[in-house]
Parts: structure tokens; sequence; C-alpha cells
């Protein structure tokens, strides 16, 4: 006959408080990692969005500074400092001529990752053909 003891599968006292504390950090880590690739994804997103924004608006205008204040609006919603934007004409101002909008971006990182990893930095370029001429 056998013995009745101890369960094979029970936990002794405090064991499992021993295996949280063990697992929490590697959750933790797991949990800040996801959540700054969201975030990275959302940022790449709304700076290519101010990006073609204030191409949109400088095509239409012929306005540089209505192409700034365009994108710039349209990444109001990003954290941190604000982004540099950029608005060019490479081929001067006449009418089919590409308005080129650059919005640069650098992405603050969560709970000090900024020590561990280096800084995200997110540049996007939009050429549009200007609607009418100068």
């Amino acid at each position: 006959m056998r013995k009745t003891g101890a369960h094979p599968f029970m936990l002794h006292q405090g064991q499992a408080s021993v295996e949280f504390a063990l697992v929490l950090p590697v959750l933790l880590m797991i949990t800040v990692a996801v959540c700054q690739v969201a975030i990275s994804l959302n940022c790449f997103l709304v700076v290519t969005a101010a990006s073609r924004e204030g191409a949109r608006r400088g095509a239409e205008t012929n306005d540089p500074e209505a192409a700034r204040k365009a994108s710039s609006a349209a990444a109001s919603a990003l954290p941190g400092e604000r982004p540099v934007i950029e608005v060019s004409f490479p081929e001067g101002r006449a009418r089919g001529a590409p308005v080129r909008v650059t919005v640069t971006y650098r992405m603050p990182l969560l709970l000090g990752l900024g020590r561990l990893v280096p800084p995200a930095r997110f540049s996007r370029s939009t050429s549009m053909a200007l609607e009418k001429g100068d």
C-alpha cells in the first residue's frame, strides 16, 4: 500500500512567490518592449502622414510656410520634441515642378530605454507636383 504524503505537484510554501519574483522582470521587459514597438509604429505613421499633408498643401498653394504649417498640424500628436520640417522646391516653383517636404522626428523611449538602445529617428519625404506656378 502507498503511504499518504505530499502530492507530487503540490508547491512548497513560498515557491510560487519565488517563481513569480523570477518571472516578473522578464514579463515587464516584454510588456515595455511591445508598448515601445506600438508607439514607434504610430510615430512612423504620423511622420509619414505629416510629410504627405505638407506636400499636398505645398502643391496646392505653392507656399512653403503653408506646407510647413500643414505638416506641423498633422504631427501635433507626436510625443516629445517637435519634428523638424523642411520644404524645398528642387526644380524651382513653376507649375508641374515638385515640392518636397521632409519630416524628421526623434522619438523618446519609454522607461529609460535610451540607455540601452539608441533613440529611434524617423525621416520621411514626400514629393508632389505643383498645381500652380509662381
